[in-house]
């Protein structure tokens, strides 16, 4: 009886059944879209069930899957054990840490290497909460993507969201191009590199909104510490 349950609740990892998670009319769309443009080395900032379900889906790719938190990397590293694919899945531990890029400040995953010539860039993490933290993302992977690779953004309906491609596209005028938005679940951009630049534009107006972002942040953190006295 207790194996029965145990498989039960590992069949559950495959569903998208958090409202955090990306969803899974989303999860189709890039999945059909990755088919659609051959990607064969994904990097993927945030793991859980889209990692798993690409591994099976896409049995020839080769997946880099970033998390902040051990228990979570662990946890995908455990699943991916009984109910991965044939696909290669590497889970990299990166905390999330304070880090430069032209100029401005974010709280994002931790730098490190990626595999070279990404033909495709998944960006659902980290949380709200590190505000601009998943611009900072496409800014460490730029570097590391071939021309024409692709870059989904989830929950583009959020106002965040829509700025952090707004302040892309500034930094990447001549090399980047939105190209469309799925219209699902939490709305996906999709964007494309055009062209090689190591390091993003400094672009004043992205400077100021980073540190408009990061105040915001950390007089929030003081007031919760003030409440708690």
């Amino acid at each position: 009886m207790s194996t029965n349950t145990e498989m039960r609740d590992d069949t559950k990892a495959l569903e998208f059944s958090s409202g955090w998670s990306l969803g899974e009319k989303a999860y189709q769309a890039i999945r059909d879209d990755l088919v659609r443009h051959g990607a064969r080395t994904i990097v993927e900032f945030g793991s859980g069930t889209s990692t798993l379900r690409l591994s099976r889906d896409l049995p020839h790719a080769s997946i880099f899957s970033l998390d902040a938190e051990r228990e979570f990397c662990e946890q995908t590293r455990k699943q991916l054990e009984t109910l991965g694919g044939q696909a290669s899945v590497e889970v990299s531990l990166r905390p999330i840490v304070w880090q430069r890029h032209s100029l401005g400040l974010f709280r994002s995953y931790e730098l490190g290497p990626f595999p070279k010539d990404v033909d495709a860039v998944l960006i659902d993490g980290p949380p709200a909460s590190t505000r601009r933290g998943r611009e900072a993302c496409l800014y460490q992977v730029f570097p590391y993507a071939r021309i024409g690779a692709r870059f989904y953004l989830d929950d583009y309906r959020r106002q965040f969201e829509r700025q952090i491609v707004h302040n892309w596209l500034r930094a990447y005028p001549q090399e980047l191009a939105h190209r469309e938005t799925f219209e699902v679940d939490h709305r996906i951009a999709v964007l494309e590199k055009l062209g090689d630049r190591a390091a993003p534009r400094p672009v004043l107006s992205n400077v100021l909104d980073s540190a408009w972002q990061n105040s915001r942040h950390l007089l929030g953190r003081a007031r919760r510490i003030a409440s708690r006295r």
